[in-house]
């Protein structure tokens, strides 16, 4: 999650610009006085016309139909693709395939240790979750569901004041029970959190986002599940096409994955498959064929409990049979169009390109294993970056998933030989299998071991939680007991910190921050949080200190360049705030705070065109943000291009309902600069009525400002 996204790193933000604002402000009007003074007397301009006024850009559809068109001319096809977990990637809730969770009273859940209680249920037609904390109570409707009648885990979503949220409540398939992602116990109402984009883009073929927003959608405009479009692209000029012209059987306007080069079919399906997580332009925007590098940034990842849910493409690519490969992809192995099935994926794909012989390791093994490949090359791991809470268990990872990177696993194969002794009665079998056992227990009790020394607490429980399946002691139990103690004290301490730095408790919130690093001091966005609140503080270089110990701890994470180029920017070192803010550009180049702030330090610098076109970026994202119209609009001043200014400085003012003080005072300059003074004086005096309330000083300031105004409008 991105830090300027988030409602409390804004407040950080304005708690920050808060204290400069007013001395700003006075700057800029005692020098803004001189510009339009005796000087330069300019031209009266044309007012701006109606028609020039900034238009937001409106999203529109580049032509998905759904695979209901589709099916048209290929209803086979389509039949057997609504059958794959792809197609059912989000849908709405349906009570042929809801989980019995929501029926037959099975739906209460307690928060142990907490007076938060959830009920999920199904009443006059509608599957709900109904929250209850202390006193309060809130019914939430669920909206979509991710992973329905899939087996694992199913995700739910409900609309909340206007916005798409994840609810807490998830449904367990394979333990059959309700569980609950990590959420906010400070928050309040159905404790649900928002959705990101990217989740959005990687389980539905588009939907209708509002530009600037983290998670607000046109209701109308979904075309849930990952369906035939993803793939084959757009299909409203193909569909079109073939029903105006039925005697043409070559397909036209429509991408054939089998005909692209490896690298753009591999890029099909590391959409989502990967960890590219940071748009480089708007939602929706990439079309099969194209370099997905092109439109995403993929971040870097150390460990697997550091992935994004899905990775896989990226463990494929690190193995010597893609390697040595000039034509393998994912859909060596799978097929897209059919659900999951032994013929789908499995040891005969294998032997596609490799002969039995070809192991060396073959004929050391039980007979009953030598033709297992994937057990022993492409084994079964727990994805344990998805975790929940039970009403009885943390950090329950219910979900797995097949190793990606082939390769030599010598647990995976211990494992497979157990699994064939066990199924032997005679007695060398049993003690092999006894000997085997143990083995296997002291191995993933030592890569526990090592986990822990290394801070990777989530990674260190499965570790644990495999020695335990494996030799089930009392040491090995309480060691597990001892992991989840201390990272559920890390979790509740982090959100704790993040709870006091909201209320500007800085230092709780230094201290709960504290704790957090002294169990992890790997922890990214501690050692991040903990620097902002240090910058809030006053503490400057125990500031610094933790934003950098962030960068080396996720170089991949925006947030710690971009406050440390906020408050290089703060102190004046303009060239050093761009370097920072460089940083974090290449992290996350699509997003509208880290482009005005770089333009603010480009304009410091007098970088005018760079400033303009960074502004101009920034409001491209985020068409509803004040600021960067504001900034644009002193840019473009500074150019020469005084009449744009005027247009940018009055949508900013716009976009404040006209009670912003820093827009009217920009617009104020705007219109003076191109002579328009009836203008010019009208808006000082909507500023003078904003500040005269609350700061005489800059009234004052205001009053002079006036007067020459109307002594130049004269």
């Amino acid at each position: 999650m991105s830090w300027f996204a988030t409602k409390s790193s804004q407040k950080s933000l304005i708690r920050i610009l808060a204290g400069i604002l007013i001395v700003a402000t006075l700057v800029l009007i005692t020098i803004g006085l001189r510009p339009f003074r005796a000087a330069r007397q300019p031209d009266p301009e044309p007012a701006v016309a109606a028609t020039e006024e900034f238009v937001v850009p409106s999203v529109v559809n580049p032509g998905y139909l759904g695979p209901q068109s589709c099916a048209e001319c290929h209803s086979e096809r389509v039949a057997e693709f609504r059958d794959t977990r792809h197609f059912k990637a989000m849908c709405v809730p349906d009570s042929a395939t809801m989980p019995e969770g929501f029926f037959a009273g099975k739906g209460d859940f307690q928060m142990p240790d907490s007076p938060i209680h959830f009920l999920m249920t199904h009443e006059n037609g509608h599957f709900v979750q109904k929250t209850t904390d202390k006193s309060t109570s809130t019914t939430s409707e669920i909206a979509f569901v991710y992973g329905a009648a899939g087996g694992n885990d199913e995700v739910y979503f409900t609309w909340r004041d206007g916005k798409l949220n994840e609810l807490p409540m998830v449904w367990l398939g394979p333990q059959k029970q309700w569980g609950t992602s990590p959420f906010d116990r400070h928050a309040s109402g159905d404790f649900s959190r928002e959705m990101t984009i990217r989740c959005v883009e990687c389980h539905n073929t588009w939907a209708k986002h509002v530009p600037g927003s983290r998670n607000q959608y046109s209701r109308d405009h979904w075309i849930l599940g990952v369906s035939c479009e993803v793939c084959h692209g757009p299909g409203r000029a193909h569909v079109d096409f073939h029903r105006n012209h039925p005697d043409v059987k070559e397909p036209h306007a429509v991408v054939r994955p089998a005909q692209l080069s490896r690298e753009r079919r591999m890029d099909l399906c590391a959409q989502c498959h990967s960890n590219a997580l940071k748009h480089r332009g708007p939602a929706f925007q990439y079309r099969p064929g194209e370099p997905l590098d092109d439109f995403y940034v993929t971040l870097r990842t150390k460990y697997p409990e550091d992935d994004h849910v899905a990775n896989q493409t990226t463990y494929l690519r690190q193995s010597k049979c893609f390697q040595s490969s000039d034509s393998m992809t994912c859909v060596t192995c799978h097929n897209p169009h059919q659900p999951h099935s032994p013929s789908n994926a499995g040891a005969h794909s294998c032997r596609t390109c490799h002969q039995a012989e070809d192991c060396i390791d073959r004929l050391k093994q039980p007979e009953s294993v030598r033709s297992d490949c994937i057990g022993c090359h492409m084994p079964e791991h727990r994805k344990i970056q998805v975790f929940f809470r039970t009403e009885s268990d943390r950090y329950v990872a219910p979900v797995k998933r097949y190793e990606h990177r082939i390769g030599v696993y010598p647990l995976a194969r211990l494992a497979v030989i157990l699994e064939s002794l066990k199924k032997q009665t005679d007695a060398q079998s049993r003690a092999e299998a006894t000997t085997i056992t143990k083995q296997l227990a002291q191995l993933w009790n030592e890569e526990c071991d090592d986990r822990r020394q290394s801070h990777r607490l989530i990674a260190a429980i499965d570790a644990c939680r495999e020695s335990l399946r494996f030799d089930d002691t009392p040491e090995s139990q309480q060691k597990l007991r001892d992991l989840i103690a201390v990272q559920s004290a890390l979790d509740e301490d982090f959100q704790a910190a993040r709870w006091h730095e909201r209320e500007r408790r800085y230092p709780q919130a230094i201290e709960a921050f504290q704790r957090v690093l002294a169990a992890k001091p790997n922890h990214a966005m501690a050692h991040a949080r903990l620097g902002t609140a240090y910058a809030d503080v006053g503490e400057k270089q125990l500031s610094r200190q933790h934003l950098l110990s962030a960068i080396k701890a996720d170089p991949d994470d925006p947030y710690a360049p971009a406050m440390l180029g906020w408050l290089s920017y703060l102190d004046g070192k303009h060239e050093e705030a761009l370097t920072y803010y460089q940083q974090a550009d290449a992290v996350e180049p699509f997003n509208s705070r880290i482009n005005h702030q770089m333009g603010l330090a480009l304009a410091k610098l007098a970088r005018w065109p760079e400033a303009i076109q960074r502004q101009q970026k920034a409001i491209t994202i985020d068409p509803n943000d004040p600021r960067p119209f504001i900034a644009l609009s002193v840019a473009l001043r500074q150019s020469g291009q005084r009449q744009e200014s005027v247009k940018y400085a009055r949508r900013a003012a716009q976009l404040t309902e006209y009670k912003d003080l820093e827009a009217l005072i920009g617009l104020a300059d705007a219109y003076a600069d191109v002579g328009h003074w009836n203008e010019a004086i009208e808006t000082t005096e909507q500023g003078l009525a904003i500040a005269q309330p609350a700061n005489k000083q800059l009234a004052a300031q205001l009053r002079i400002r006036l007067v020459e105004l109307r002594r130049q409008g004269k």
